[in-house]
């Protein structure tokens, strides 16, 4: 039997009831920073949950929201569920017509809108079907559109936060959509609250009420990682960036806030390495503060550089439909300190309760050796055990989500990821790994950011190009860079080309753009090409 109290609304009735005046900061559109309470916050929650269910949200309906990273998204990841239905955060990054698909295809009902993403809203609105729309801020006059302090308003903050059934749906992420239509996954309240109970293990995140937590990963991306319900779970104080999450603004918190906690994919870190680097003393940064890595494989130059500034660097795995899934900092303390990072460069061993397999052609599992790759398989009780109304069900397997990523385990259960299926390049009849060249090249000084891809060739099928970013000032040719991989790499691995850029397409949540540079390079001409 699963217990009754798993789920948001009994995170809600304990936020409000045990850490009533715990801080919360926003940082406004105009850059100042606002103050608010948990009970504050539980307060509008409720008052938005009665006001939709007024409004006739029925229970399973869902909201959308299309929000930044600010107390309002957060009052919507707990009045929604508490009112019984499911949160559905958008991609503000997205294409229109992927904004437009999924708001169909969930069959949104009602939209929560900031007032500054109107221009995002306005580029799809025409292709969906929504009943009311419901702006944070102010809507333009004549548009149709609703203020959100007004469906508050219709609200009693007195209404009692009922009991719901664990395993009643409250959130709905879609994928970004990078190897074809985006797929929803679909989390109970008892899901949700079970991870945000697993971050807070030491052999997680070991997220208390001393943190200080900058939520900068954002909250339309894979439940915000659950930091938010985690947060809340254990008292801690939380910092919302607004509207204005770039590296600059996120090193004015860290330091203004003396912020102990963040997380981000591998690119937000570096770029906020740089800006350290390039200002010395600008910046003080909490002693304490842990910063965590994930979405893509974060480079072993980029864990030390973090580590140089100050930071501890916690290097994890994860996927929209796993939520948690993996962390290389658990077991560090029994290695060396210069052999430990090759360790931590690795995606990790499996979170509490999470299960983890590396599957072989055979379909048998492959030895933990660190060397034979196969299919990371992994399973657990917030991992998803199949899409939204069922779509693409042959990446389930008897309850393993397969997820497309190729790894190798070693003897201490260490996972480590060497590339994505569709990315890993075969030459030969041999296996090379772009991630492990990639985080190579990352580690010149003079690369600020490199990509390889695999393109056809007459003779080895495929061979490797990269494709290279050079630091501002920083020179290096693509003999120079082949070299210094020559240390690293069998020859066969080097790639045969360099091309300079003077920067990598992104994804909408920051990883390379790899079936992009794929497809700008796809006639590209090797030299001696038989």
């Amino acid at each position: 039997m699963v217990s009754p109290t798993l789920t948001v609304n009994a995170m809600l009735r304990r936020a409000m009831r045990l850490f009533p005046t715990r801080e919360i900061l926003e940082r406004m559109d105009d850059g100042s920073v606002r103050e608010v309470r948990y009970q504050d916050i539980s307060r509008r929650a409720i008052r938005l949950a009665d006001g939709l269910r007024r409004i006739g949200l029925q229970p399973g309906d869902r909201v959308a929201t299309l929000l930044w990273n600010r107390a309002a998204h957060l009052e919507a990841y707990l009045a929604i569920p508490a009112a019984g239905g499911i949160i559905h955060t958008l991609n503000l990054r997205l294409n229109p017509q992927d904004l437009a698909y999924i708001v169909n295809h969930a069959e949104d009902r009602f939209l929560l809108l900031d007032a500054s993403l109107l221009p995002v809203f306005e580029a799809f609105r025409d292709s969906v079907q929504l009943e009311r729309v419901f702006v944070v801020g102010e809507p333009p006059a004549g548009a149709g559109l609703e203020r959100y302090e007004d469906l508050l308003a219709s609200g009693n903050p007195d209404e009692v936060v009922p009991e719901i059934d664990p395993e009643t749906p409250a959130f709905l992420c879609y994928t970004s959509g990078t190897t074809g239509r985006p797929k929803g996954a679909l989390w109970t309240h008892a899901q949700l609250a079970i991870a945000a109970l697993a971050l807070t293990s030491s052999i997680t995140f070991s997220i208390s009420r001393d943190d200080s937590v900058l939520m900068t990963v954002p909250m339309f991306h894979v439940v915000g990682w659950a930091l938010p319900y985690a947060a809340l779970l254990v008292g801690s104080r939380i910092v919302f960036p607004g509207p204005r999450p770039h590296a600059q603004d996120i090193l004015d918190l860290l330091s203004g806030q003396q912020a102990t906690f963040a997380a981000g994919v591998p690119t937000v870190w570096h770029d906020i390495a740089n800006l350290m680097e390039s200002n010395p003393g600008r910046w003080e940064l909490s002693p304490r503060l842990r910063v965590v890595l994930g979405g893509s494989a974060a480079p072993e130059a980029l864990l030390r550089r973090l580590e140089k500034l100050g930071m501890t660097a916690i290097h994890g795995w994860g996927m929209t439909e796993v939520l948690l899934g993996l962390q290389a900092h658990v077991k560090l303390d029994q290695f060396q300190t210069e052999e430990r990072y090759s360790w931590l460069a690795k995606q990790g061993i499996p979170a509490p309760f999470v299960e983890a397999r590396v599957v072989g052609e055979d379909g048998r599992e492959v030895a933990c050796d660190g060397k034979t790759p196969g299919e990371l398989q992994v399973r657990g009780p917030w991992v998803a055990t199949s899409y939204y109304r069922n779509e693409s069900p042959e990446a389930f397997d008897g309850g393993w989500l397969r997820t497309g990523d190729i790894a190798v385990v070693d003897g201490e259960g260490y996972i480590k990821i060497v590339d994505r299926a569709k990315d890993l390049i075969k030459s030969g009849g041999e296996w090379i790994s772009t991630i492990e060249l990639e985080g190579a090249l990352m580690g010149h000084p003079a690369v600020e950011e490199a990509a390889v891809i695999g393109v056809r060739h007459e003779r080895w099928q495929e061979r490797p190009l990269a494709v290279v970013v050079l630091r501002a000032g920083q020179q290096a040719t693509a003999e120079e860079l082949r070299a210094y991989l020559a240390e690293r790499f069998v020859r066969w691995w080097l790639p045969d080309a360099f091309v300079f850029v003077d920067a990598l397409p992104k994804t909408s949540t920051g990883k390379l753009a790899k079936a992009e540079l794929r497809e700008r390079f796809k006639n590209w001409e090797w030299e001696g090409d038989a």
